[in-house]
């Protein structure tokens, strides 16, 4: 195992959604151990498929969450908390990264009628679709052959890409929900994006709710309200929903004892640090370590 990997903190926004510049952005991420084993809360301007493709996921979208198995997906709209993280040894799945100008320039009734509002929230896609619906067979193959082209790269590849994106869009279409254009409050209501950041390079740092106001400049009330509707979760609960991330990804590696890993992330308190590992992800640090065995 590499020291890298092992004793740096995970990079969390960067590396999930760093998309290569140009005229093709798009990126595939296969989650796996060890490399990534987790897709940490975070958030980004892009569009995302997530696919669940060995075992089971907890996956996180806005303030919903869902266990995935295998075959079963996730659609992530822009800017939408998301995360996943393994509920069982050698889960795998693979996620689909676009920005928006792959759907856009058009100028059609495609783009007027489906496309700008899909941007926009006026149509809001489900997030989670399950192996006992019938699109959900139909849509995945869609993922799995955006997947295979970006991986193989054959002479046209791009328009299989831009195919799948299309066809896997208009096939959730139907099941969507159609909402009021975001008036200007609600875009205001992105003022949390610093904090968030802030927290995914600090998470294991006291911080206070006037601390976290200042930061998003507003008032300690105010912010917790605006926390609470953006991510679903108080400050504390978000905190320690991104420690037990980072436990998680360091009782994978079998380098530390429980004690040290809770220490690491930020509890002082080895109790505490049980009960809400155990609330995060229905079981002990210790079964979770036994769980997931290190592989070389």
């Amino acid at each position: 195992m590499s020291v890298a990997f092992e004793d740096k903190p995970y990079p969390w926004k960067k590396e999930h959604t760093e998309i290569p510049e140009g005229l093709f952005p798009i990126n595939v991420f296969h989650i796996c151990f060890p490399d990534r084993s987790i897709i940490p809360p975070h958030w980004h301007d892009h569009l995302e498929w997530i696919l669940i493709t060995k075992g089971s996921f907890r996956v996180q979208v806005g303030p919903s969450s869902r266990e995935l198995v295998e075959g079963e997906l996730a659609f992530v709209g822009r800017p939408q908390i998301h995360a996943a993280y393994p509920t069982e040894e050698g889960s795998e799945l693979y996620a689909v990264v676009y920005n928006e100008a792959l759907l856009n320039g058009m100028r059609d009734l495609t783009e007027l009628q489906h496309i700008r509002p899909l941007l926009s929230g006026e149509i809001r896609l489900p997030a989670f679709y399950s192996s006992d619906q019938p699109v959900t067979r139909r849509i995945r193959a869609c993922i799995e052959q955006i997947v295979y082209s970006y991986q193989n790269k054959s002479p046209g590849y791009e328009l299989c890409i831009k195919g799948g994106l299309f066809s896997s869009l208009g096939l959730a279409y139907p099941l969507a929900e159609f909402k009021a254009p975001p008036s200007k409050k609600d875009r205001q209501e992105t003022g949390i994006q610093p904090l968030l950041i802030h927290l995914s390079n600090h998470f294991h740092e006291p911080l206070t709710v006037e601390e976290a106001a200042r930061i998003c400049c507003v008032t300690p009330n105010y912010f917790c309200h605006l926390f609470k509707k953006n991510t679903g979760k108080t400050l504390i609960e978000y905190v320690n929903m991104l420690r037990v991330y980072e436990a998680c990804r360091l009782l994978q590696l079998h380098q530390y004892p429980v004690q040290e890993v809770a220490f690491r992330v930020g509890f002082s308190n080895l109790t505490y640090f049980g009960r809400i590992f155990k609330q995060n992800t229905s079981m002990t640090p210790s079964v979770y370590a036994t769980r997931f065995k290190t592989r070389t």
